[in-house]
């Protein structure tokens, strides 16, 4: 789209071009006017397709100030339809969302507003996500220190979770989850006791309940051996 004063275009990725690093794959909007001068800016790569078809229109924008309104509308339906399709398929913290929008190629303020609202509507809990994911650690054989330390890589802290610790995993239950898995453990006679103790904490399970269940283990393990 060209004028006297201003002109702008989109380049759209290669196909089959990679994602580089944590980055999606993004589209380039190149502008040219007496206001801004030569500028180039990274795009989502859906809002590059947007933006490309606006371009050959007759509805295209005619000023940098027009563009870029259009560019910031753009962004946020993107945004919005990006985030249904990913918690359609699964549930995401906020952060996990926000995240991933960003990767994408969406501004930080973008993605910001997106997530915002998702949580106003309930679209987003970081509470409900957490339980939910508490749960299933819980029955995939994680301890509770591994439980909290990656729900707080998700950006949510366990406090917050209704019930937590003891509605998904006592002492006793955890104590016996942690024997089940060390006793699965092919023992060899050989330094077991500090192979159960490096296994268990790397589940999550502290340090104390592991050396305790690792003893019990390694020490019925010789009597077998005997």
């Amino acid at each position: 789209m060209t004028d006297s004063c201003f002109s702008w275009s989109v380049e759209l990725p290669e196909r089959g071009a990679r994602r580089v690093g944590d980055r999606s794959v993004r589209a380039s909007l190149r502008i040219s006017s007496e206001v801004g001068g030569e500028e180039e800016l990274p795009v989502a790569l859906a809002v590059g397709k947007r933006l490309k078809g606006l371009s050959d229109g007759p509805g295209a924008p005619s000023s940098r100030a027009e563009l870029l309104f259009r560019l910031d509308e753009l962004s946020k339906a993107c945004a919005h339809e990006r985030m249904e399709g990913l918690v359609n398929r699964r549930d995401y913290s906020s952060k996990e969302l926000f995240s991933r929008l960003v990767e994408d190629g969406y501004t930080r303020s973008v993605s910001q507003a997106i997530v915002e609202r998702a949580c106003e509507v309930g679209i987003l809990d970081d509470a409900r996500f957490g339980a939910a994911f508490a749960r299933s650690k819980v029955l995939s054989g994680w301890g509770r220190i591994k439980i909290e330390r990656e729900l707080s890589r998700r950006g949510v802290d366990a406090s917050d979770i209704p019930g937590w610790p003891d509605e998904f995993l006592s002492p006793d239950e955890e104590r016996e989850r942690a024997r089940a898995l060390a006793s699965r453990r092919r023992l060899t006679g050989k330094n077991d006791y500090q192979k159960i103790v490096r296994f268990l904490c790397s589940r999550g399970y502290s340090l104390g309940l592991s050396t305790s269940v690792a003893r019990e283990v390694a020490d019925a393990g010789q009597q077998w051996h005997l």
